[in-house]
């Protein structure tokens, strides 16, 4: 097969769990043998210089990355690139897709947070999600998704074709990069009591405010240390620190290096990720690969990918998870546990399984 992958909707760095998902299976399904054509937003192939030796990238003339105009190219640059390359199929990997169907389609849905939270969303993008996904899903030949969690959603939500939808789940190496230094990070970032990290810009549904306030008893013992690009909520984490009496315990880091985050991971007594809305949840699986204790939500995918490997807590029980890491900070034996048990759950999430089952979801879209 001769596939295509748009990726137009990749900024590097920028789009968080998406983006490891797509250029992961982009890695496997190329190492499998398959013919790749990647449609991509300028500085895409400096981001992801190894793609370049297993598949082709395209990347867009021109240099914005404003989102109408993406869309713009999805219906018209993109097409042409299709017929210009004679693909067989064509994959969208960010749960949209053009209205006009010149190929057999895979789309990549990877939740439908907007039915959920559409507070959340901006009204002209919420507008758009609200008019193309349905399309998309009754119209596209298989739709792959992360979990399982979001499988059901598709299908619950849309009426969707159970066997259209097909859970392709992220694998576990390489979602991290090489460490810059757990002691040279933490000398550099002035960190030298134990803490919890939780890695993420601070939109709505991550619950950083909550976390602020279950971890507050804490604050004499311990630091809470936030990374991620500026988000929505950074002005409430800071009042909620203050209202609480911990703003020096409180420490956001904004956007660090993804060597800095491997070492931070690799510091931290643990990962806290109170998220009431997740697809899948990539940073559990960053956690456990190194080596890193975590306590998560028990809402929507996330227990799928925890498995018995973490601690889960609903996102509003504030005194459990005050509790749950509390205990992790005085209980050597329960984090070692912890640590032993995420070692043993990377093992059943394998990129070669995944590429597989996406080149699985290709085939089917084009015998359709």
């Amino acid at each position: 097969m001769r596939i295509g992958v748009n990726l137009l909707f990749v900024e590097p760095g920028e789009v968080g769990g998406s983006e490891a998902l797509l250029t992961n299976l982009v890695r496997a399904v190329a190492s499998a043998g398959q013919d790749l054509v990647l449609a991509t937003m300028q500085g895409f192939r400096a981001a992801h210089p190894d793609i370049e030796s297993v598949a082709e990238i395209v990347e867009v003339p021109w240099r914005s990355n404003y989102r109408p105009l993406r869309i713009a190219a999805e219906h018209t640059w993109l097409a042409a690139l299709e017929r210009r390359r004679h693909l067989d199929v064509i994959h969208h990997g960010v749960g949209t897709a053009p209205y006009v169907k010149p190929l057999p389609t895979v789309v990549t849905i990877h939740d439908i947070q907007y039915r959920h939270y559409p507070e959340y969303f901006h009204p002209v993008k919420l507008a758009w999600l609200r008019a193309n996904v349905p399309h998309v899903v009754h119209h596209s030949e298989v739709v792959t998704v992360p979990s399982q969690f979001v499988r059901e959603d598709v299908v619950d939500a849309f009426g969707a074709d159970p066997d259209r939808v097909v859970v392709v789940p992220f694998g576990s190496s390489g979602l991290l990069a090489p460490s810059a230094g757990r002691e040279e990070v933490l000398a550099a970032r002035g960190l030298q009591r134990p803490f919890f990290l939780f890695p993420g810009r601070s939109y709505p549904h991550k619950n950083h405010r909550f976390l602020v306030e279950a971890f507050a008893p804490l604050a004499g013992d311990a630091d809470l240390v936030l990374t991620g690009p500026p988000g929505r909520c950074d002005t409430e984490i800071d009042q909620t620190a203050a209202q609480y009496g911990c703003p020096e315990a409180v420490r956001r880091l904004g956007l660090v290096s993804r060597g800095e985050l491997t070492a931070l991971y690799e510091a931290a007594t643990a990962l806290a990720w109170p998220s009431r809305f997740e697809g899948f949840g990539v940073p559990v699986l960053e956690a456990m690969s190194a080596g890193c204790p975590v306590v998560a939500s028990s809402a929507t995918a996330i227990p799928e990918v925890v498995g018995d490997a973490g601690v889960l807590l609903s996102p509003d029980d504030r005194e459990g998870w005050t509790a749950a890491l509390e205990r992790l900070l005085t209980d050597r034996a329960h984090r070692a546990d912890l640590v032993a048990r995420g070692s043993a759950r990377l093992r059943e999430f394998s990129w070669e399984r995944s590429g597989a089952l996406q080149i699985g979801a290709y085939a089917q879209a084009v015998a359709a």
